[in-house]
Parts: structure tokens; C-alpha cells; sequence
């Protein structure tokens, strides 16, 4: 199996690593974001690549497409950390990682300091790989623009055919069931747009846990790990340093981390660009795209697809939540994923639609597709921060009491009928 490390090495350490599970079809790569903001304030983080992910190879004997379920990657982890020499760590799971991570707990609750558990899956509401999967497509929106191009790579390494098989098998998991079993100390996150763990389902999945608290984070989706990476690595670091523990009920929608600070953030990619200058810019693009084909020699279909672009362009900036906004309803990293969009549609034209139109008009569209792109990777998105939710005391639909127990609870209800008549 490969694996990814991150470490500063000081002497005398003492404290359990934290090992980071990939979820459905990834591998390690996309948790290096949150592995080297670990390391820097501290932390031993390992990334495994469990097998036929990444840079492991399929099992020996392995069937393929065979994707694996539940139980053989909790093994094959369990079996990775024993080759490691790991015998206690802290163990972080997003997705399906979440599922492997509780297995591992549950089976083997020795060798499990404490639980991060990121985007539980799967959701009673959708355990069927029909309602599943839309879920996850839905995500993708919500999630940062340089996410979804490294999912394209992951799921073509992996196959889709497997992924699709490990999604078959993985979906219909009763993890509710195993939840009250688990004795670690456990952290659940959920991004504020989750598309795929609904937030009932996260105060139900977290009240389950004996010892449980949930954290939301606003502005980030299901992959909070990866987008709000910064945000993530203190409030894990906060969690184990026992900052999180013995919080009361009183202090739900209480900030535990604040947001990001990208000042204060050694490790964040040059991103100059704020909010506030991308929606100026926004702005300033689309009045470019209205004047350009009067400003120069267009073709018919450069017109066209210029002034289109500029209407679009100035609809959705309008219901941006960003500075610049008016109805402020579109998150920003939706608005990006769309500006990456507009981007790649404008040089594809150039180079394919637009080929007998005059060059002047093509070269404009082409670089103004390459501006979107620049402006795209370019800025700083906000997130955070942090907020401790209250678990609302309620029945999960899906431990309802046993048929005899539904029976009392009914014949006693028509005895209080009777009495109240």
C-alpha cells in the first residue's frame, strides 16, 4: 500500500498519529491540503492509499471490477497500520471513509485514540445507489473548482466500473447501528452545503455516538477537509487537545474556530484575488464582452456568444453571495465551478466554433476564457468559521423500538385516550 506522511519530528513526542481515510474512489491525493496544515501546527499524519486506490495496487486474487465493501477496508487498513508499526491513532474519515473509520473502532477500539469523522455517509434517506450517486454529482457544485478536476483523475485511475461497484456495496450500510458501540471520543464535521449528509442526519448520527459533538462549517461542502483545509486542521487540533470536550448545550452556534485568515495561513496557494475584486471584475468582463464587438471586427457567432456571456455573466454575479451581490443567494464556489465553466466553453469556441470568424474576434474570446480561468484560480474563497450545533434530542426513524415495544407504547396510548374521555 502507498502512503503519504507529513511530520516536523520533535523530540519526545508522545501523541497518536492521525491517519487520514479516503472516501469513494479517491485516494490520499486530495488529503494533502489538510496533512500538511496538520503537520505544521504539530501533528504525525499518515494517508494511505487503501488497496486498488491511488498508488496501491488491487489486491492480490481481486476480481476486477470487484470494488471493496465496508469490512474489507477496515481490515486492510487495520492490517496497513500493523505493517507501519501504528498501534494507537487517531483516525479521520471522510465519506465512505467515515464508515471504515467507525468499523475500525468498533472492532479493534484499542487501536483508535479518537474519531474526525467529516461527511458521514451514507443517509438512511438515500441507501440505494440510484439516490446515492445523485447526491454526490450534486456536491460537485458546491465543492472548489480544484477539487472537481482531481476527482476527474481519481475516478478515472480507480474505474468507474469499480467505483461504481464500491458504491453498490458500501450504500446499503446500517452504520446506526454500530454508532452507540463506538467508545472513542468523536468529532463529526459537516460542511454548510452538504448535498449528501443532511444536517437531521448529522444531529442523529452524532447523538447516536456516546461520546459525540458536531461541528458545522460554513461555506464548505461535503470534501470539508480539502476546501476549508486551514479551518479543519486547527478545529482538529482544538478537538484533540480536549478544547471541544464538555461543551454544554448552551453554547450551540457557538464559534470554535474562527474563519479563515489567509494572512495567517503559511501554506495557502497566492490567491491576490478577493471576493470583493472578483465581483468588480465580474462586472467589468461582462461590460468588456458588450463592447468588444463594436470595439472590433466580429463575426456573426462572436457577437453571439459574447453578448451572451456578458448577460449570464452579470445574472449570476447579481445573485452572488459575495460584497458585490444584490440577492446574495448563489455561494461563491458555485459561482466559481460556473466561472471555470463559462471559461472553458470560450476556448473551446475559439478554437472550434469560431474557426472562420476573424482572428481579431477569436483572439478576444480566447483570452477572456483564459482570464476566466486566471481569475478562478486566482481567488481567495472564504470560509469558515466553525460552529458547535446542538443535538436536538429526537427518535431516528431508523432505530425505531421493536414491533412488542410499538405494541405497548400503542395499548398504553389507548389507555390515556380512555382515562382523557
Amino acid at each position: 500500500m502507498h502512503s503519504r506522511m507529513w511530520t516536523d519530528n520533535p523530540a519526545g513526542r508522545i501523541r497518536p498519529p492521525i491517519v487520514l481515510v479516503h472516501g469513494l474512489g479517491l485516494s490520499s491525493r486530495y488529503m494533502v491540503p489538510l496533512g500538511r496544515r496538520l503537520a505544521a501546527i504539530g501533528h504525525d499524519v499518515l494517508a494511505p492509499d487503501l488497496p486498488g486506490f491511488g498508488r496501491s495496487p488491487i489486491p492480490a486474487g481481486a476480481r476486477w471490477p470487484a470494488g471493496p465493501d465496508v469490512l474489507e477496508q477496515a481490515e486492510q487498513l487495520i492490517a496497513w497500520m500493523d505493517a507501519c508499526g501504528v498501534d494507537k491513532a487517531v483516525l479521520f474519515g471522510n465519506s465512505i471513509g467515515v464508515q471504515v473509520a467507525v468499523e475500525v473502532a468498533v472492532r479493534f477500539p484499542d487501536r483508535v485514540d479518537r474519531l474526525v469523522l467529516a461527511g458521514p455517509t451514507p443517509d438512511p434517506a438515500y441507501r440505494t445507489p440510484m439516490k446515492q450517486y445523485p447526491r454526490v454529482v450534486m456536491n460537485m457544485p458546491f465543492e472548489t473548482p480544484s477539487l472537481n478536476s482531481l476527482f476527474q483523475v481519481e475516478y478515472a485511475s480507480a474505474g468507474i466500473p469499480r467505483m461504481a461497484q464500491q458504491l453498490r456495496r458500501t450504500v446499503d450500510d446500517p452504520i446506526e447501528k454500530r454508532l452507540p458501540k463506538v467508545r472513542a471520543s468523536a468529532l463529526v464535521i459537516r460542511g454548510q452545503y452538504d448535498q449528501t449528509l443532511s444536517q437531521p442526519w448529522a444531529e442523529d448520527f452524532t447523538r447516536l455516538l456516546p461520546d459525540g459533538r458536531l461541528v458545522v462549517v460554513e461555506g464548505a461542502a461535503h470534501n470539508v477537509h480539502y476546501t476549508a483545509a486551514y479551518v479543519t486542521a486547527r478545529l482538529i487540533h482544538s478537538f484533540l487537545d480536549g478544547e471541544l470536550d464538555g461543551r454544554p448545550a448552551a453554547e450551540s452556534n457557538r464559534i470554535v474556530v474562527p474563519g479563515s485568515d489567509y494572512e495567517h495561513d503559511p501554506l495557502a496557494p497566492p490567491q491576490p484575488i478577493s471576493t470583493r475584486t472578483h465581483g468588480m471584475l465580474d462586472y467589468a468582463t461582462a461590460a468588456l464582452c458588450l463592447a468588444l464587438p463594436h470595439a472590433l471586427a466580429c463575426g456573426p457567432r462572436t457577437r453571439k456568444l459574447l453578448t451572451l456571456t456578458a448577460m449570464s455573466a452579470s445574472a449570476y454575479s447579481l445573485f452572488t453571495d459575495y460584497e458585490l451581490g444584490a440577492v446574495r443567494k448563489i455561494p461563491m464556489t458555485v459561482h466559481l465551478n460556473i466561472d471555470a465553466s463559462s471559461g472553458m466553453e470560450l476556448l473551446l469556441a475559439s478554437a472550434t466554433r469560431l474557426r472562420k470568424e476573424p482572428a481579431a474576434g477569436r483572439w478576444a474570446v480566447a483570452a477572456l476564457g483564459a482570464f476566466h480561468l486566471f481569475a478562478v484560480a486566482a481567488t481567495r474563497l472564504p470560509m469558515g468559521p466553525a460552529r458547535l450545533v446542538r443535538v436536538r434530542d429526537r427518535e431516528v426513524p431508523a432505530l425505531a423500538p421493536a414491533p412488542a415495544a410499538r405494541q405497548a407504547a400503542a395499548s398504553q396510548a389507548d389507555r390515556l385516550d380512555e382515562l382523557a374521555r
